[in-house]
């Protein structure tokens, strides 16, 4: 005997008990209820291949950079260098704690989703209502809903007493959605299911009893689950880019190693020996440390949260360091409606009746309020439903005395709501004992109730209720009738009733979300609209916000399930609206998206937009309406719920990028200046210029503290004029690549020409006077550099020393610590260096602004190079 069904939907509630094997009144019995445990299981979401942190903290180490250092710090261990080998272990370790640590909070995504969906039910079971957690549930179970209620499974709607549910978390739909007895179409979209109730949805008014035809995964909210387990978290721009940016600086280093391996051994009379096999193993951890830029790592983390704080302060709260980056590159905001462009709270727009005038716009207002089930609480509070609320609201602001129309027009009956006549009405008795009838529903079931003069009268009210729908619109219709005896439904016949008018309401856009959008265009980013709701109220909206192009097409989720990747790829470039839409649609638009090379930013708050705001390239959650579900698998919570916080975000993206940039070009050069000289010396067969300790020195903290200084650096003048990066873009262009290159080679051949002098000048002497002048010489050479890349293209004395007064006191600072090496006794011995005089300090502070000089004459050079 069958105990599932599908499309329950479109099945009488005879045809669906009879399927499921359950009675209405009794429910099922305790072994019925056993039975189907051990075939359905426990209704709850299930998740696989959850990692732990310890496995997450290990996968860190799975780098090509990290293996090099890791071998590095190994050799220099066994060469007896312990100092270069702790420092270098430090380094991989506080990395793979930050990188795990990140990580573990973005797997998080699924386990919210389970937590959101743990309500408790009420269920008939042999004959008894009872209270028991939702897990137990079974297919086939009766379960009693009302308002306050978390559905606790999907169920079938068999008995409603003005029942409503707010469904916006799963559909996106605004409004709180009307349920109803009657069987649908088997093809009726999920939205559009008013007989059914979903798993992780509330019930706002009403009543109702339902039985469950879906536990667990099977439900809508299970199915979103397996669309997040299936969903990949993408790989941000900047991570691909540093990707490939290790790769080529692993490479290198390797071929490197290995060439200067070679050579030696070549040069050396016995080159098998355990001597020299150990020399040149440490020349080659020496040129690997030169090589590997071990602070970038932590600089590009800790420039992402400066950049994660300066956001915090514009309200946009960072869940993924990398996303910080990653937003300021994206081309395609998917934004959703209900919340995001709009406030997600329905107020009255349009008041219109028969003759315009002010007493008849009080009389259509004041019957909206008595006819009305919604309740004004002691805290000022409105509680019922969404279109009541807003009925009541409307009445207040325009100072309708709510306490004395109720007492004069006191209320003797009511017809409820019925999802078959779309209409409920209230009786009421005033002072003088006469009967009036009010009736609130939907205007083309009133207007058949309404009596007119003529039948253009009707159909010209029949066009200013069309032109409040094409508005996006929720149009309501008030009538009355004096009546007296007895009044049932059955005495509202044609033209019986008289119109008082018509009610608009809508769900209204957020006030600064049109500048926004205008900014987003300036910057090259094109929004899409993706909702569940109506496209007529999606164009709507979208048109009040003007971010529809004259041929911007408006695609629904019906016309999606027709599509096949190929047709919806030559589309997607034109749609402007996706309406109607389910998570799985969501996650199939996105994925389009991407597939066309597109940087993806999804915005969104409800269960429904966690798969796909996981699988965009920078998922963005609303921070007050969002639900912990989408927040979880977001990489960045508004805290205001403001898009307009999305365009601040995207600006604070591109300074983060743009001081990425400059960081690693700062910290490449330099590198590369140290490794041409080590390069330089021993194929010179000169001795080494620089012992790995000083190295380590200049890469980690001379080098460290001015790159980090730099993600201080203020935005550029057309920072949000720019067309986004693509995707395929490198992090090093080529002129920027050009630009390490000579940087790189003048410090290292000034050097070489400065170790060359010292050892031919003195050698009389050990190496260490040599080795110190061009230490000393080389850090400060990269301080003084450093102030000339603050920016590509303005000169430094435009740029000002103060705007970024870090980057200012982190030179200094090198400076002096530089010169303390040089004559503090301690330090002197442990790095292995001699004092200079004071001529020779200055001779190699002069020789030492060379590198920064020449940036600045570039910036004046290139301009007249690219004009001609």
């Amino acid at each position: 005997m069958p105990i599932k069904t599908s499309a329950p939907w479109s099945q009488t509630v005879e045809e669906l008990t009879s399927s499921l094997n359950t009675d209405l009144k009794s429910g099922l019995t305790k072994s019925e209820v056993n039975t189907r445990q051990e075939k359905f299981g426990l209704n709850q979401l299930t998740s696989k291949g959850e990692r732990t942190l310890l496995q997450v903290f290990f996968s860190q180490f799975a780098d090509l950079m990290v293996g090099l250092l890791l071998v590095a710090a190994i050799v220099s261990g066994l060469n007896g260098e312990w100092i270069d080998t702790i420092l270098i272990s430090i380094i991989i370790i506080m990395d793979a704690i930050v990188g795990s640590w990140q990580e573990w909070k973005a797997d998080n995504a699924v386990a919210a989703l389970k937590k959101f969906s743990r309500p408790i039910a009420h269920v008939h079971r042999d004959g008894h209502l009872t209270e028991i957690p939702a897990e137990e549930l079974v297919p086939g179970d009766i379960i009693a809903i009302r308002a306050g209620d978390l559905v606790p499974a999907d169920a079938r709607v068999v008995k409603s007493a003005s029942l409503e549910v707010d469904e916006s978390p799963l559909t996106g739909e605004s409004l709180p959605v009307e349920k109803s007895t009657d069987p649908l179409p088997a093809e009726t979209p999920l939205a559009d299911r008013t007989c059914i109730v979903h798993s992780g949805t509330s019930i706002v008014y009403g009543s109702g009893k339902a039985v469950v035809v879906a536990t667990g995964m099977e439900t809508q909210i299970g199915q979103i689950a397996t669309l997040l387990a299936e969903s990949e978290a993408g790989v941000t721009p900047l991570q691909h880019r540093l990707k490939a940016l290790n790769h080529w600086i692993v490479l290198a280093v390797i071929f490197s190693c290995a060439v200067i391996f070679v050579a030696g051994l070549v040069q050396e009379n016995d080159p098998w020996s355990s001597k020299t096999l150990s020399r040149m193993l440490l020349i080659s951890v020496s040129l690997a440390v030169a090589a590997i830029p071990e602070g970038l790592p932590a600089i590009i983390t800790i420039t992402l949260a400066l950049g994660a704080q300066r956001m915090a302060k514009r309200k946009a709260m960072i869940r993924q360091l990398s996303a910080v980056e990653a937003l300021g590159s994206v081309n395609v905001i998917c934004s959703d409606k209900t919340g995001t462009l709009t406030q997600n709270k329905m107020v009255v727009s349009d008041l219109v009746t028969p003759d315009e005038s002010d007493s008849a716009r009080q009389a259509l207002m004041e019957a909206s309020v008595l006819c009305n089930n919604s309740q004004v609480l002691e805290d000022g509070q409105i509680s019922g439903s969404g279109t009541e609320t807003a009925l009541i609201k409307a009445a207040i602001d325009r100072e309708v005395d709510l306490a004395g129309l109720l007492a004069a027009n006191r209320r003797t009956g009511e017809i409820p709501f019925s999802s078959a006549t779309k209409r409920m009405a209230t009786i009421h008795v005033d002072s003088q004992s006469r009967q009036r009838v009010i009736v609130k529903g939907a205007p083309d079931q009133l207007l058949e109730l309404c009596r007119f003069e003529n039948e253009d009268e009707r159909e010209e009210w029949s066009n200013k209720i069309q032109n409040l729908t094409e508005q996006g619109r929720r149009v309501l219709a008030v009538a009355q009738v004096e009546h007296d005896g007895q009044f049932t439904d059955s005495h509202l016949q044609p033209n019986t009733l008289e119109l008082l008018g018509i009610i608009g309401l809508i769900d209204p856009v957020r006030p600064e979300v049109r500048g926004a959008v205008e900014v987003c265009k300036s910057a090259g980013i094109r929004t899409i609209m993706v909702t569940g709701d109506h496209p007529g109220t999606a164009t709507a909206i979208a048109n009040e916000l003007n971010f529809l192009n004259e041929d911007a097409e408006v695609i629904t989720g019906a016309q999606l399930e027709t599509m096949s990747p190929e047709e919806l790829d030559s589309h997607i470039g034109k749609v402007g609206i996706f309406a109607r839409v389910t998570p799985k649609h969501k996650l199939q638009i996105v994925r389009a998206l991407q597939a066309q090379n597109s940087l993806v930013a999804m915005t969104g708050d409800g269960v429904n937009d966690a798969p796909a705001l996981k699988q965009a390239d920078v998922g963005v959650a609303m921070g007050i309406t969002g639900t912990d579900v989408s927040k979880e698998a977001a990489n960045i919570v508004l805290a205001d719920d403001n898009f307009a916080t999305i365009v601040s975000a995207v600006e604070e993206g591109r300074v983060v990028y743009d001081n990425i940039v400059k960081a690693v070009v700062y910290l490449l050069s330099a590198n590369l200046s140290e490794v041409a000289l080590l390069l330089f010396a021993i194929l010179l067969g000169l001795p080494l210029p620089l012992l790995t300790i000083h190295l380590l020195w200049i890469n980690l903290v001379t080098d460290g503290f001015p790159a980090l200084a730099l993600g201080f650096e203020p935005p550029e003048r057309d920072l949000m004029r720019r067309a986004p990066r693509e995707r395929s873009e490198k992090l090093l262009t080529p002129g920027i690549l050009w630009g390490i290159l000579s940087a790189g080679m003048l410090m290292a051949l000034t050097c070489l020409c400065l170790f060359l002098f010292e050892l031919g000048a003195t050698p009389e002497t050990n190496e260490d006077k040599a080795r110190t002048t061009v230490f000393f010489v080389l850090s400060v050479s990269q301080l003084f550099y450093v102030c000339g890349l603050r920016s590509f293209s303005t000169p430094l004395h435009q740029t000002g020393l103060m705007t970024n007064w870090r980057l200012t006191c982190a030179v200094i600072a090198g400076v002096l610590m530089q010169i303390s090496l040089l004559y503090v006794p301690g330090l002197q011995k442990i790095f292995h260096l001699v004092p200079l005089s004071i001529p020779e300090l200055f001779l190699c502070l002069t020789v030492s602004t060379i590198p920064l000089f020449a940036v600045e004459a570039w910036k004046q050079i290139r301009p007249r190079l690219l004009k001609n």
